[in-house]
């Protein structure tokens, strides 16, 4: 009889997969002018037109602050007026650290998707990799809730309080065009019509750009952490088919465990690597997010006062997607640490009692791991979980309190 050779499976879409995986980030990094930083294999055109896009979006950040920089801190400025500029400054400021910072930490952004490609290239069975599919979804759809939100929440603020709010007069009793962002008439003449138009469609453009920005540091987290949660979903699988595997080859049983144990150590380290290249980033939005929070909700109750509903209800929109926005980071947060810890679980519900005593005593080394799971933190400060969730949130209104005091 002829014997039967078992060949090896193997990942023959694994190309596929990885810009499956990608799409978001990918998308919107190429947006910014940064992806042939973090993948320098691109076509000529396209590393000529990313430096375009990254002069275009350097300029844009430009024409914002510098404007409403010399407003908030003019004398002749009222300050009610540089309150309420604190909260659209304060997103520019954070929007050009963050951009900093995906410039600067490109090369970790790349070695995370390096790993990311490996693991889809060396993926053993088609089990594993619909586990490493499902998590990848996951991805996407928190991807998608984040453009969703940051886009609505945005682009009304940038459109309806501009046309709704009322116009400021100048001193000859002419009407200045709407803009989102006031201080722009020191430079610009907003009676003539093609200086106000191009004002208010490079503001717009400014805005788009700050909004990518924003989601692009969500997309990244979504997608290395969902890549993550899908390599320790793989251990956790391998662990529950160990006993099986041991029971009927029992020769190959230190080998095996030496294999998930291997896996399980490669994940971990990955997941280090998310935490480096998303800490400082996470920091600036948790600052970001606390003071515009703030601000927001200071903006909601000025003008309620004023009896301006459509104010109050774009304000409110947007107050919203801010906080859905660290809520996003710090689900992701959670989401990864609860998978870490879910390794020891997995380990300790198996059938641990039929394995040979030191290959049992080796789980042990797993369950132990899982007591100190991997967080995302802000700055190496604080746990990104739903405990620092609820935390912004009282924070910032613990700052509503005191700027109701002083103001």
């Amino acid at each position: 009889m002829t014997k039967i050779i078992a060949i090896p499976w193997s990942n023959v879409n694994y190309e596929k997969d990885i810009v499956d995986a990608l799409m978001w980030s990918r998308r919107i990094l190429r947006v910014l002018g940064i992806w042939p930083l973090i993948f320098p294999d691109t076509s000529t055109i396209e590393k000529i037109l990313a430096t375009i896009s990254f002069s275009v979006c350097w300029s844009a950040l430009g024409f914002l602050l510098i404007p409403m920089t010399i407003y908030t801190l003019s004398d002749q400025t009222l300050t009610s007026d540089k309150i309420k500029m604190l909260g659209p400054l304060g997103y520019v400021v954070a929007s050009v650290l963050k951009y900093m910072l995906l410039v600067i930490r490109h090369r970790s952004i790349r070695r995370c998707i390096h790993v990311l490609s490996i693991d889809w290239r060396a993926v053993q069975q088609e089990d594993y990799r619909m586990i490493m599919i499902k998590d990848s979804a996951k991805g996407h759809v928190l991807s998608k809730f984040c453009i969703a939100f940051i886009y609505c929440g945005g682009l009304c603020y940038n459109t309806v309080i501009p046309f709704l709010s009322p116009r400021p007069d100048n001193e000859l009793n002419t009407t200045v065009g709407p803009v989102t962002y006031p201080g722009f008439d020191i430079i610009f003449d907003l009676r003539f019509v093609p200086a106000y138009v191009f004002v208010f469609c490079a503001q717009l453009l400014s805005s788009v750009i700050m909004f990518n920005i924003t989601t692009s540091v969500c997309c990244l987290a979504a997608t290395f952490v969902a890549h993550a949660c899908g390599q320790i979903g793989i251990v956790m699988a391998k662990v529950k088919g160990f006993v099986k595997n041991v029971q009927s080859n029992r020769t190959n049983s230190k080998h095996r465990m030496a294999i998930i144990v291997n896996h399980h150590v490669q994940a971990l380290r990955f997941s280090a690597s998310i935490e480096d290249v998303l800490n400082e980033l996470c920091m600036v939005e948790i600052v970001e997010s606390t003071l515009i929070i703030c601000l927001l909700e200071y903006y909601c109750l000025t003008e309620w006062h004023n009896n301006d509903g459509f104010a109050v209800m774009t304000y409110i929109f947007l107050l919203t997607s801010f906080v859905f926005n660290i809520f996003m980071f710090c689900y992701i947060g959670e989401l990864l640490t609860d998978q870490c810890n879910r390794v020891g679980y997995t380990s300790y519900e198996i059938e641990w009692y039929q394995l040979p005593g030191k290959v049992a005593v080796d789980l042990t080394l797993m369950i132990s791991m899982s007591h100190h799971p991997t967080k995302i933190t802000a700055g190496k400060l604080i746990s990104l979980s739903f405990t620092s969730f609820g935390n912004v949130l009282k924070t910032s209104v613990a700052y509503l309190n005191l700027l109701r005091t002083v103001v």
